[in-house]
């Protein structure tokens, strides 16, 4: 009777330890999850706004004349 209460006290540590390295693996998953859901935010918002500067550079910028260009035939 002694084995068998010994046996229950190591299948409830074991069980205890097994919650515990699940927990610490599913936790770990939920952070890199949410680093990576926070660095592709934070890279969309980043397109966006350098998107939005330059098109108002671009539209702060005066007209430009015309160019000509000037070809020329090459005859071989």
């Amino acid at each position: 009777m002694v084995m068998s209460q010994s046996n229950k006290g190591f299948i409830l540590i074991d069980s205890l330890m097994t919650v515990f390295i699940v927990s610490c693996i599913c936790i770990l998953c939920f952070s890199i999850y949410k680093s990576i859901e926070n660095y592709i935010e934070g890279y969309l918002r980043y397109t966006e706004e350098s998107n939005i500067r330059y098109e108002e550079i671009y539209n702060s910028l005066p007209e430009c004349e015309v160019c000509e260009i000037y070809e020329y035939d090459q005859d071989d």
